[in-house]
């Protein structure tokens, strides 16, 4: 591989090593340089109607209970997630499928003919490829998940359709704020005048809805204009005309009420024979994802104190069933370690602890310190990788035990691949 500009004809590999290359930080905030580039090209004169997604949590899962209620009445879809769990290609879906290599080459040559001597960071260049590739492809509604926060996201310089917020937690505190108020003004900037804004989070600080009230977006509240609560095996969702009682999906219920009210908003809502069958063939990848059942081995993406909690809920079900809990963790660096960890310790019988290879990633020993701060049991084992770690684990797993492996995308990403092997 080289750093020199690759050209149509190059690998995805090529590009993705050149785009990690060309701009001095992994996070830079703003949209001066990113509104510029898509500008030159062209890629905000679109027909295509883009629903924004921003949140600390759940964006992936509204975005593909959304993605599914719209093909299942025939309309196209775009749909832009990140970060990715084992290949690039999954972080741009079109009509619920992944492309080919040569799309993304294709968008990436026209950004770098495009931009000039404008830098862009890797999701930048990721986020101005997808809107290339959904131009390319025509496509009716795109699905942009926000990457960071939302005010100075790149995905921030589209014109939205509606925007949606799933929920709002503390995380990435050195760019939003160390407050949930904090947060929520910042994500609040994906509202725009007299556009739908949808929040499905069930305490949503006054900043947001002051931000909104300020510039007249038409906000619609959960706990006050829709309404959703879960039961035993189901959950109800009302919204003005609607009631309804649905099978719990496969991914958070308040995700899915929080679409399902985004389309109601939109006059985009399928039948309800249709509302049912997309949710219960809902799968997203990562998030509680089942990778065997001899031994039983779960996976999941929960990173944060918010989604560790959501983790913890599922995990309670099997422990109610009388099994026991193993957990394997690994993590990054600047992830609030100890208030992941604490939000799933009482259940946890067993803990394996790996380090994360990279830039970022954080050690077994700094994971066991976050430990020492809160209440465990004290059988627990280090390893120097998740893979390494599943050596150990697996052969001696018993059929009374359900291993949990979860800490990060990387993580996840270590065990999908280690059992694809």
């Amino acid at each position: 591989m080289t750093k020199t500009i690759p050209s149509q004809s190059s690998s995805l590999d090529d590009w993705l090593f050149y785009l990690e290359s060309v701009h001095p930080e992994n996070i830079a905030m703003g949209l001066e340089r990113v509104a510029s580039v898509a500008n030159n090209i062209g890629l905000l004169n679109t027909s295509s109607k883009i629903i924004l997604i921003a949140g600390t949590n759940g964006k992936g899962t509204t975005a593909r209970c959304l993605e599914s209620l719209l093909l299942a009445q025939g309309l196209s879809v775009g749909t832009y997630a990140s970060p990715h769990l084992t290949h690039y290609n999954e972080r741009v879906r079109v009509n619920g499928q992944e492309l080919s290599d040569q799309y993304h080459v294709d968008a990436f040559h026209l950004l770098e003919q495009g931009r000039k001597d404008t830098a862009l960071t890797y999701f930048e260049y990721g986020t101005l490829a997808a809107l290339a590739i959904f131009k390319r492809c025509e496509v009716d509604y795109v699905l942009l998940e926000v990457g960071l926060g939302g005010r100075y996201d790149a995905t921030n310089i589209v014109t939205p359709f509606a925007s949606v917020i799933t929920t709002i937690d503390l995380d990435h505190k050195e760019y939003l704020g160390d407050t949930r108020e904090l947060v929520a003004y910042d994500k609040a900037g994906i509202f725009r005048e007299n556009t739908p804004a949808i929040i499905g989070d069930l305490n949503i600080p006054h900043t947001m809805t002051d931000y909104g009230d300020e510039i007249n977006a038409k906000m619609v509240l959960s706990g006050s204009d829709f309404i959703f609560k879960e039961h035993a095996d189901t959950f109800s969702w009302q919204y003005q005309q609607y009631n309804l009682e649905l099978a719990k999906p496969a991914i958070p219920s308040q995700n899915a009420a929080t679409a399902l009210t985004t389309l109601s908003v939109l006059n985009l809502l399928p039948s309800e024979s249709v509302i049912k069958a997309c949710l219960a063939n809902l799968v997203v990848e990562g998030r509680f994802e089942q990778l065997s059942d001899q031994p039983l081995v779960y996976t999941d993406v929960a990173h944060n104190p918010e989604s560790a909690r959501y983790l913890a809920s599922k995990l309670l079900s099997y422990k109610d069933k009388g099994f026991k809990i193993h957990a394997l963790v690994a993590m990054l660096a600047d992830k609030d370690k100890a208030g992941v960890l604490k939000e799933v310790s009482h259940l946890v019988d067993q803990w394996s602890l790996a380090s994360l290879n990279g830039p970022r990633g954080d050690s077994a020993s700094n994971l066991q310190n976050a430990l020492q701060s809160i209440p465990h049991n004290d059988i627990k084992h280090s390893y120097n990788s998740v893979a390494a770690a599943l050596d150990v684990i697996l052969p001696t797993q018993q059929n009374d035990t359900v291993l949990i492996v979860f800490g990060s995308f990387f993580t996840v990403a270590g065990a999908i691949d280690y059992f694809k092997k």
